[in-house]
């Protein structure tokens, strides 16, 4: 299997993992987005919006769009770090901070951006 048949395998297993609410969420989010945002890309206030209204884990529909979120310590403020917009941040960001869930939501992301990566570059 190419590295491209396994990134599409893992975006198609997004549903199985994440369940269809999830799936449904991230596919409104996605949506609403790409006709009301400025730069058409998910923002933090809307994804607790949409996370509230599908009853789903904000922190997992994020991390679906590319955006992780921390505690500074137990107890403390949450860190929200948007890897579409200020990628480098999101690289600092170290895993063992993160649960597993929205660690394995990101993954789903980033194999979503590779592929349409390498689809846009076929393209030209």
């Amino acid at each position: 299997m190419t590295l491209a048949e396994l990134d599409a395998a893992l975006v198609a297993g997004i549903p199985a993992v994440f369940g269809d609410r999830m799936n449904l969420a991230h596919d409104a989010v996605l949506r609403f987005a790409a006709e009301c945002e400025p730069d058409r890309w998910p923002t933090v206030p809307t994804i607790l919006r949409f996370a509230e209204c599908y009853g789903v884990c904000a922190r997992e529909l994020a991390a679906l769009c590319g955006i992780v979120s921390y505690r500074l310590s137990p107890r403390g403020r949450v860190v929200w770090c948007d890897a579409y917009r200020f990628p480098e941040v999101v690289r600092r960001t170290s895993p063992e901070k993160l649960p597993r869930r929205v660690l394995s939501a990101y993954g789903c992301y980033v194999a979503a951006a590779t592929l349409a990566a390498r689809d846009r570059a076929s393209l030209h």
